[in-house]
């Protein structure tokens, strides 16, 4: 009997921060191959393939092996894996190589007990911490998809809408002099003032499941010294978006209502969402034995899965509150959870003709 905990440990020991993620592939690839799995690796991260005993659904399990920096305020050591009780401890734990080990134990499980048709592959990618996920190139050498799991902490619980997310930086101008003058414009006078036009400004459409555009200042950048007036201000915007409008109406609607220039810094995540009626939600929901679904705050991968058109819900084991945070971690119950959920989906949803209910 292989130790779930155990092994995730194993995992979290390689340390494999977004952009320097090569050893944790080779590690989730060995011990891929350890378990049995036929897997190929490649430096854009993992795939795995279980083929079932008849034709069927193509589902793919998606997640990502690189982690956020360790930051400071642990208690545990950050690359550890420390297993205390029932709880490992460390960078990863629970977003996302928790994650990534229930979807290969799955992979074990459908390998040595049979799917009953179709095939489960999974794609465990790279970069996804940061702005170049390598999970496209995963999915172009994956074969067609009919349906995917994008695999992050939810506690099990099935979310078939996620918010989508644009990075936008305000930039205002003003006339820099000697600070005892006290004239002429100030960037910083006029960053705030269109900094506090925003709480103001209204959508007029409203998402059923999502609710409102979010947008939250994170970053401010101004001034060249004490006693000078600023000549330029700028801001940074985190703005969660549904799919109630579109990025760029958002772009058009803040360069018209703001006196800063907008410039867009990334918005590829665009919102997602999958019809609550959907054979795969339908699956889910019978497998995992829920009667409801939710929605995520959260961007990740799965709007790679949205561009492609394959229909994707996103689930998976541990408390999301964990994620980025000292002392990290996931409990042996919560990564079972995950572990047997993931199995039983894809069982359910090999199972079915694509585009009939389970």
């Amino acid at each position: 009997m292989v130790d779930a905990l155990t092994l995730l440990s194993r995992l979290i020991r390689v340390e494999g921060i977004t952009g320097a993620e090569q050893n944790v592939i080779d590690a989730a690839a060995e011990l891929s191959r350890e378990l049995g799995l036929p897997c190929r690796p490649s430096s854009q991260g993992l795939l795995v393939f279980v083929r079932g005993a008849g034709n069927g659904p193509r589902i793919c399990f998606c997640s990502h092996l690189d982690t956020v920096p360790a930051g400071d305020g642990w208690t545990f050591p950050p690359f550890g894996g420390v297993i205390e009780g029932d709880v490992c401890y460390g960078r990863g734990a629970v977003d996302d190589r928790g994650c990534c080990l229930a979807m290969l134990l799955a992979a074990k499980t459908l390998l040595d007990k049979g799917l009953p048709a179709g095939e489960l592959v999974v794609a465990l990618s790279i970069g996804e911490e940061g702005n170049d996920p390598s999970l496209p190139h995963l999915l172009a050498n994956a074969g067609p998809l009919d349906a995917g799991v994008i695999g992050e902490p939810t506690m099990m619980q099935i979310m078939t809408a996620q918010r989508g997310l644009m990075i936008v930086d305000l930039h205002a101008e003003g006339e820099q002099a000697h600070a005892a003058r006290g004239t002429g414009p100030n960037a910083i006078e006029a960053l705030i003032a269109d900094l506090t036009r925003l709480p103001a400004l209204s959508w007029p459409k409203r998402d059923a499941r999502l609710g409102d555009i979010r947008i939250t200042p994170t970053r401010l950048n101004a001034g060249v010294a004490d006693n000078v007036t600023p000549p330029t201000a700028t801001a940074r915007l985190d703005i969660r978006t549904t799919p109630a409008t579109t990025h760029v109406q958002i772009a058009e609607r803040l360069s018209r209502e703001l006196s800063s220039t907008v410039t867009v810094v990334a918005d590829q995540w665009i919102p997602c969402a999958v019809a609550d009626n959907h054979p795969l939600v339908v699956a889910a929901l019978a497998a995992l034995n829920e009667t409801s679904c939710h929605a995520s705050d959260a961007a990740s991968d799965w709007f790679v899965l949205q561009q492609a058109g394959i229909p994707a819900i996103k689930l998976g084991p541990g408390d999301p509150s964990w994620s980025h945070r000292p002392d990290e971690r996931i409990t042996r119950a919560q990564l079972q959870a995950g572990i047997d959920g993931y199995a039983a989906l894809a069982r359910r949803f090999c199972a079915t003709k694509q585009g009939e209910q389970p």
